[in-house]
Order: C-alpha cells, then structure tokens, then sequence
C-alpha cells in the first residue's frame, strides 16, 4: 500500500497513535473505490506523484543496466499506476504485490505484458530468498503503524533481494517534516501533522538498523550517479507548502495542481524541505 493525500494540515489527517493496520486497510479499500485506476488513488497530489514516477523510470532505467533481465518486486503496488508506467517505458518484467485485494483487481485490469499481480504482505512476502534483482516500494513502509513492523519489512526485502541487488525505495521522513513545519512557522503557518494512516520514518533509526544490511548503491559503483535523488521534492514542497499557502492566506481556499505550485516541481532540489524522500540502497 502507498501513502495518500496532499498532506494538508486538515483535522482528519492528524495522526491517531492506535490506528491500526484494519484501519489503514480500510481507507485503501476507500480510496480503490473512489480513485479506480487514476494516479491519485494513492497521491492527491499529481505533481508529487509525477515527480516520483519520473524518478523511479529514470533510476530503474539505470540499474537495469547493471543486472541482466532483472527480476524486480514492486510490493505496495496499489492500483498498478507505477508499474504501468514502468511497462510503458522499460523492458523489464516486474511483480507487484499489495495487500489491497481492491487495488489488486484494478490492477490486474491493466492487462500489462510482463508484468503480475499479486495480493501480498510486505511483512510476509511469500517469494524464496534472494528471488529479485530489484526491490521498489512508493510509499509502502510509512503504512505500517509501529517501527517494529517497519524493521520487520525491510528484513524481508532484504531476505528476496540477491547479494548486491538494488533497493529503490521512497519513503516519508520526520526530518523534512521537521524542517518543513519549521519553515511554516516562521511565517505564521499551522503545521503539517502526518496522516492518520501513515508512520514516518526517524532518519537516526533507519540509518542505525540498515547500516549492516544495506550501503549506498552509488558508493560500491561510482559510475551510477544519482544526482539530488535523496531530497528531490525538496524544492517543490517549499514552493507548494510554505511559498504558496503564504501567498494566499485569507484570499482563497488552498487548491492543489495548479499551474503557481507546478513551477517548482522543475526547480533542482534544494534543502531538506521534503519529507517524501528517496534512497537507492545495495544489498550487503
């Protein structure tokens, strides 16, 4: 499952310490409903979603290079928007899982060549060891509601994964929430909670249980360079959640997919403003 929303700082997004993983299937099974195949099934937002499919096609189109006929795993696949537009633009075969039986069917509808559908559990990933060259997730750990969990699906990503394949992941980090709500403050603006339905992740903690399991993909092969890949909504986020909602606070109501917030999704990424983030990670 993937995490949804514009992330606006609305009463219903507050995040609920006792949600639980019920609660969080339930509002994908909503948002599968609603949404169907769009790209906002699992993101409100289309330039963030956009940004993102830009940078996976792009990155996996590099890695792909480097494995021959690699065997990739989306697991949080939701509706399958991601993997079609990896199907569209690479020749690679990919299985994608997700524990959203609704978003699964739509999924399927798709009929993509090389391309499955499968109900699945990232805590509990039903493939042998070392089965994938590649492993991707689209805001899928943030859907688990304890750290524990979330240590518990990056051992089982590690577990699929081949010695030396590649985990691309973009994931949400309390560090550019920090960082944006700081910015938000300074000019008189409420914070931003995180959603109900999602746990971002500490930065300290992730870098401190994956340090024995994963290295940085770019360091081991210097000739893959990622450039501003880590913190690449970074600039977009200021433009979108601090510049714009300054500008317009008391004229208008806050609307989202505009052509004033599209400007900085072209912008280089600057600052650690975004707390959806990106990390190209190899399995040691």
């Amino acid at each position: 499952m993937q995490a949804s929303g514009l992330c606006l700082p609305c009463r219903w997004y507050i995040w609920d310490k006792g949600a639980t993983m019920h609660k969080i299937k339930q509002h994908y099974t909503r948002e599968a409903k609603k949404f169907g195949d769009s790209k906002q099934a699992t993101m409100r937002d289309v330039n963030i979603r956009d940004k993102e499919v830009e940078k996976i096609t792009r990155y996996l189109g590099m890695l792909k290079t480097y494995f021959e006929n690699p065997k990739i795993l989306e697991t949080g696949c939701g509706n399958g928007y991601t993997a079609e537009q990896i199907a569209e633009q690479l020749d690679v075969k990919l299985v994608c899982v997700d524990s959203c039986e609704d978003f699964i069917e739509i999924a399927k509808k798709r009929n993509l060549q090389n391309v499955t559908f499968e109900v699945g559990d990232v805590l509990n990933l039903e493939f042998d060891d070392a089965s994938f060259d590649i492993v991707l997730t689209e805001r899928c750990l943030i859907n688990l509601d304890s750290w524990e969990k979330q240590q518990k699906a990056l051992n089982e990503i590690r577990r699929v994964l081949k010695v030396g394949g590649a985990f691309l992941m973009i994931e949400a980090f309390t560090d550019g929430l920090d960082n944006l709500n700081e910015a938000r403050e300074a000019i008189g603006l409420d914070p931003i909670p995180q959603p109900y339905h999602d746990l971002y992740l500490d930065k300290k903690n992730f870098y401190s249980f994956t340090e024995d399991k994963f290295s940085d993909f770019s360091v081991a092969h210097p000739n893959f360079t990622f450039e501003n890949y880590e913190n690449f909504l970074s600039s977009y986020y200021f433009g979108s959640r601090v510049l714009y909602p300054a500008l317009i606070a008391g004229k208008k109501e806050l609307v989202y997919n505009n052509k004033f917030v599209e400007f900085f999704r072209c912008l280089p990424a600057y600052g650690n403003y975004s707390y959806v983030q990106m990390f190209i990670l190899e399995r040691i």
